[in-house]
């Protein structure tokens, strides 16, 4: 359990400084077997501002499948008014047990 949320908080920490190699790292063997690093990136928009995030809960399937559950706090950039909203929602993601690591299973 302890290691699935390290994953998850350096997955994350990966994305919200925008190092997407790095955060492709954490991306399933199967996926980057069949995607290459550029089809990652270019999955993101470059105006997410991602702040933080908190694990709020992790549901088991079986012993080599996870679904997290993830309070993700960002900021809103309101064009119109020019004003940042503070925000927070929450997102599941699955995670999957390979050879002993966790990974992030895409989504596509």
């Amino acid at each position: 359990f302890r290691s699935l949320e390290q994953r998850v908080a350096a997955w994350w920490d990966a994305l919200i400084r925008q190092d997407f190699s790095a955060a492709y790292s954490f991306t399933s063997p199967g996926y980057r077997k069949s995607y290459p690093l550029t089809a990652f990136k270019g999955k993101f928009d470059k105006k997410s501002d991602w702040r933080r995030i908190e694990v709020a809960d992790v549901n088991f399937k079986g012993d080599d499948a996870a679904t997290v559950g993830i309070n993700m706090h960002f900021v809103y950039h309101d064009p119109q008014n020019r004003q940042d909203f503070g925000m927070r929602t929450y997102i599941q993601e699955t995670w999957v047990l390979v050879d002993g690591q966790w990974w992030y299973l895409v989504k596509n």
